[in-house]
């Protein structure tokens, strides 16, 4: 059945500081439980391991990604609700926020995004990964419900 799972939104540099407010509403309104938040900002290597395969291929892709994500403070916020990981991805929508914007102009990426580098967010792609970004993001620890799944992630 489903599973109550933490994932990580990493708000991107621009996009936060002026609608922070109606995104927290959003993921209220979603069931999601803020267990940690924190502004970050992010060093080029943690940056580029964001990334994707395919962007971390091109150089000059690659680059423009990592100089607008080191370019100001990011959001990074890691949150809680059943399957988290899925519904998180689901409401953000494609990378490209032109094709999030033809699918569904709900979509988050569409109504905060601006191109396919500056497209307002990062989302955890996989509980896998998920679990990575908390140990990077959330050393210390997080303020979640004793959670056994993250326990046995050593999270």
């Amino acid at each position: 059945g489903a599973q109550i799972l933490c994932t990580v939104l990493l708000i991107k540099p621009g996009a936060w500081s002026h609608s922070l407010a109606r995104i927290l509403r959003k993921l209220d309104l979603e069931k999601f439980t803020v267990v940690g938040m924190k502004h970050i900002n992010l060093e080029p290597d943690i940056a580029s391991g964001l990334l994707s395969s395919e962007v971390r291929q091109d150089p000059t892709v690659l680059e423009a990604h990592c100089t607008y994500l080191t370019s100001g403070t990011a959001l990074v916020l890691c949150l809680q609700r059943l399957n988290a990981v899925k519904k998180l991805i689901d409401l953000l929508g494609p990378e490209d926020p032109k094709q999030a914007q033809a699918l569904d102009p709900f979509l988050w990426r569409a109504q905060y995004g601006i191109s396919t580098v500056q497209n307002g967010f990062y989302g955890s792609k996989s509980y896998q990964i998920a679990v990575r970004d908390m140990k990077l993001f959330f050393p210390e620890g997080l303020c979640c419900a004793e959670c056994q799944t993250l326990e046995e992630e050593e999270v």
